[in-house]
């Protein structure tokens, strides 16, 4: 039998437009009722973007859907939104088409239905200069991954010759490290020559270092590490080039801040000066319009990356909670019959939640109140769980120092002992009420 009254999708959209994106071509499509041929093709070419662009603008389309395949729809994407459309960068998931139905034009007319009744969300996108920014910052994130790699093949070439540097010295991209490298590439083979190279502040004796780099010299060994080290400095080179086209876009981007003050903590980088350090912290400060770096346990890259990502505008999100579960650091809701369902939630992958996680996988032994939270968390979860718990704390402080423009405040480790205690009291108040006992403070 057929309900009464029964409710309809209601037209949220009625000017909208969608596009199926593709490598080679593109299918967009819009209202049947607008034209005898509602879905078009169109190449990748530049051209046939702006073709697409005038076609929609003739039929009267505002607001443009399309799938976030790989990375063919930035073209598009900014195209459509330096013409003036409303667009809405969509997951793949919630365009999923009926099992069985499956072709580029039912697809291309699938999203245009669900955009229609407004039942897709854009993703978030921050404005043109921050993704300017945020490339950069993810080409440096590259080179310094690349310059990682090359480290350890050098490191392999040592170990196949029986050179144990990396016994005696901490780090071989450092002072002592790279000075025995290079002399080793320019032909000197002598473990008392190169043990002289020892940096003073290097505990191990000039005799363990010279024992250490006594090998056997073979050819294509030393031929494997001379290409790796110059693969080392250009990358190290590459980063520099990195770093000076990111102050440029920060330059760029406007000011919220003109007052900087200096950081509490000191800023470390290997590939940056202190005084490269302190520009590019004054240069998030007044883009950001608040210090970062002040929440313990966050540097001058996390904050490079969190500024890159979000951006200073954080209004797409309406509260902290959306923040959280757009990162992926939320609880799941993943619930059915009033039981919560087993099994792992779906995975997000954010950079700026990857950088949380980092910054909070360093809070243990951090003395401030953040510190002495991660330690409980560590006391009664998972290593895992307790850092993802710490970057929702995290993120969290974010929002609300940029929504509202507020300095970060610590309330240190006195503070959360205090807390912990009146918890405490409160359960063995409701404990002892259960009970029907009641606590007596001792005389």
């Amino acid at each position: 039998m057929t309900r009464k009254n029964q409710k309809r999708f209601e037209v949220i959209h009625p000017d909208c437009g969608a596009v199926d994106v593709g490598g080679r071509e593109h299918l967009a499509a819009v209202e049947p009722t607008k034209c005898d041929e509602p879905v078009k093709r169109f190449s990748t070419f530049t051209d046939d973007l702006h073709a697409m662009a005038d076609w929609f603008e003739s039929m009267g389309v505002k607001v443009v859907a399309m799938e976030a395949t790989g990375v063919y729809w930035i073209p598009l994407f900014e195209i459509l939104d330096r013409r003036g459309f409303e667009v809405y960068l969509v997951n793949s998931r919630a365009t999923r088409q009926i099992t069985g139905r499956k072709s580029d034009v039912l697809d291309c007319q699938w999203i245009l239905q669900l955009m229609t009744h407004g039942l897709l969300r854009g993703a978030f996108r921050p404005s043109d200069d921050v993704c300017s920014l945020r490339s950069l910052v993810r080409q440096r994130g590259n080179k310094v991954r690349d310059q990682a790699k090359a480290l350890n093949r050098m490191q392999k070439a040592l170990v196949q010759m029986n050179i144990q540097l990396a016994q005696v010295i901490s780090n071989i991209a450092g002072v002592t490290g790279m000075s025995i490298l290079r002399a080793i590439v320019n032909g000197e083979r002598d473990p008392e020559v190169l043990a002289m190279l020892r940096d003073k502040r290097v505990k191990a004796d000039q005799a363990t270092v010279a024992r250490s780099l006594r090998g056997n010299w073979r050819a294509e060994h030393l031929h494997a590490l001379s290409q790796e080290l110059a693969a080392y400095d250009f990358q190290e080179k590459q980063i520099g080039e990195c770093d000076q086209a990111i102050a440029f876009a920060l330059e760029r981007l406007p000011v919220l801040q003109s007052e900087v003050v200096c950081p509490a903590k000191t800023l470390r980088n290997p590939h940056r000066s202190n005084d490269q350090q302190l520009i590019l912290h004054r240069a998030l400060n007044k883009v950001m319009g608040v210090d970062l770096t002040a929440i313990p346990t966050i540097g001058i890259d996390t904050a490079l990356v969190l500024a890159s990502e979000l951006g200073p505008d954080l209004s797409r999100f309406p509260t902290s909670q959306h923040f959280c579960s757009w990162l992926g650091l939320a609880p799941p809701t993943r619930i059915s019959g009033g039981k919560t369902l087993p099994g792992k939630s779906v995975t997000v992958i954010n950079r700026a939640a990857q950088a949380l996680k980092q910054a909070a996988s360093i809070a243990r032994n951090d003395k401030s109140f953040i510190g002495a939270s991660h330690r409980a968390r560590l006391t009664r979860m998972d290593t895992c769980c307790a850092i993802k718990a710490t970057a929702h704390q995290l993120a969290r402080l974010i929002y609300a120092m940029l929504t509202k423009g507020q300095p970060y405040v610590e309330k240190g480790i006195a503070e959360f002992e205090e807390r912990s205690r009146d918890r405490q009291m409160r359960a063995l108040e409701r404990k002892a009420r259960k009970m029907g006992l009641q606590l007596v403070k001792a005389a």
